[in-house]
């Protein structure tokens, strides 16, 4: 109980010193705005892309409405006729439902934007495709990490030059003030009262940290169910970040040097793990890479006048030898009224382009694996990567995204293969059975969290022990001076 009280009047005390020294008002100072600022371009870059989706599921459902209306066009009149083959022919259909995949911002996509301002948020569908880089512009994926002024970035960079301003003259300044030896009277207590001091300094800023997080959650899910589980990994990631820097700060301190030497250590430990590392990983493993964009649509026009020069019997073996199924009485009819021809045809194009796509896409997992590889070594990248991951605006949320895309697209081709090779029109319950894209997020990525959590606290154990160690040996020493 005694100690209870000890630390109680220690913990008022230092709350006391905080704010007569005008330290917490100068950080709130700093830390406001800032959090403003964040906060209000991450909205920015969620708001637009959901103003994006909504228009495309809009106009989505408008030519639904529109092509079922026209099946009950007059077809005695040469304009309702043009309007009810828009709607029952597939191959018109197809063309103009404008079908689309999307991926929806996250409520925590306001707190990290990642590459979501980067990356491509919606695909069309139809039978036939057109050409999609297989990744956005992007030439090196460590850059994924940097280059956006949001909420992970405050979290990231500048929390930590605030807890070494706040932390790094802890001992120091009983030592300088002469204090020191008092405290040393008091044998195992110096090392609980620092730890206890520390934690108030973490608290305090893992506090602004929520209070920020939970503000833009709020903000970005106004309307719609609180988003806990993103709430609590985000909030977990800063308490473990903050901590593996509480951690280092300890054991920076814990080796009694004067507080110059201290400040100047902790700043090279900052500029070393979050500007040197990042840098120089990526120069290692810089390779010069050309946007294939433009390249690809000039091999996909070549592709597309080859494959039409084909014989039209060869064009059908070649689809009939990937779908089977499809295989029947009519195989080969290519009459006005038959769509086969143009199927096979769209078919083989995207058979050929995929050879290509496929090379590139190979080299992007490959680079992607690499960055992964290394995360570990480079705790800053890491954390950023964890924050992106429950924003879920990381590179990988938008290769599953991709990975739904090409599925949702095998589905629909399925759909209108179905009537093209069976010569059926479009009705209205074909209308209503059209296959539905329901976006959803990369399930594996709450176990990635959980492991990310787990490491850095294992980081923040290992530093707190060896500090504790280290300032054991140091207070040993001047116990026998």
């Amino acid at each position: 109980m005694h100690r209870f009280n000890t630390y109680r009047s220690v913990a008022l005390q230092e709350w006391r010193l905080l704010w007569r020294t005008r330290l917490l008002p100068v950080i709130a100072a700093i830390l406001l705005p800032a959090a403003a600022i964040a906060l209000y371009y991450g909205n920015a870059v969620s708001a637009k892309q959901q103003a994006a989706v909504d228009s495309l599921q809009q106009h989505y459902q408008q030519q639904l409405i529109t092509l079922r209306h026209q099946l009950q066009a007059d077809t005695t009149t040469p304009k309702g006729k043009a309007a009810y083959i828009a709607a029952a022919w597939p191959i018109v259909a197809d063309h103009r439902l404008h079908a689309h995949t999307w991926y929806s911002p996250a409520p925590a996509a306001v707190l990290s934007v990642g590459m979501s301002d980067l990356a491509k948020y919606y695909y069309p569908i139809a039978v036939k495709s057109s050409y999609a880089p297989a990744e956005e512009k992007i030439s090196n994926p460590l850059q994924l990490a940097t280059g956006n002024f949001d909420t992970a970035f405050l979290l990231i960079y500048l929390v930590p030059l605030l807890a070494i301003c706040m932390s790094y003259h802890l001992l120091a300044q009983e030592k300088e003030q002469g204090t020191l030896p008092l405290l040393l009277v008091q044998h195992g207590a110096l090392t609980g009262l620092l730890l206890l001091r520390l934690l108030i300094r973490y608290l305090l800023l893992l506090a602004a940290m929520v209070v920020i997080c939970t503000a833009g959650m709020a903000w970005a899910s106004s309307g719609q169910p609180f988003p806990w589980l993103a709430w609590a990994a985000w909030t977990g990631v800063a308490a473990v970040w903050l901590s593996f820097w509480m951690g280092l700060i300890w054991f920076v301190i814990a080796w009694n040097q004067h507080t110059t030497t201290n400040l100047v250590s902790l700043f090279s430990l900052w500029l070393l793990l979050l500007i040197v590392l990042p840098a120089t990983y990526r120069l290692m493993t810089y390779r010069p890479q050309t946007n294939d964009t433009a390249t690809n649509a000039s091999v996909q026009r070549e592709l597309e006048w080859d494959t039409w020069d084909l014989p039209k019997k060869q064009l059908l073996d070649s689809f009939y030898q990937a779908y089977p199924q499809y295989r029947n009485a009519q195989a080969y009819d290519t009459g006005m009224t038959s769509s086969r021809h143009a199927m096979a045809y769209y078919s083989l194009v995207d058979q050929r382009m995929q050879r290509l796509t496929g090379t590139q896409e190979a080299s992007k997992r490959a680079a992607q694996q690499l960055l992964d590889a290394s995360l570990k070594y480079n705790p800053a990248v890491y954390t950023q990567w964890l924050l992106n991951s429950i924003a879920r605006t990381d590179i990988s949320d938008y290769g599953y995204f991709r990975e739904e895309t090409r599925r949702f697209r095998d589905e629909w081709k399925t759909f209108f293969y179905q009537r093209h090779f069976h010569d059926q029109l479009l009705a209205d319950n074909d209308y209503l059975s059209l296959p539905v894209y329901h976006p959803s997020y990369n399930p594996e990525s709450p176990a990635r969290w959980r492991s990310g959590i787990g490491y850095l606290l294992t980081l923040t154990a290992a530093l707190l022990c060896s500090g504790t160690l280290v300032l054991k040996r140091k207070l040993n020493d001047l116990y026998k001076i």
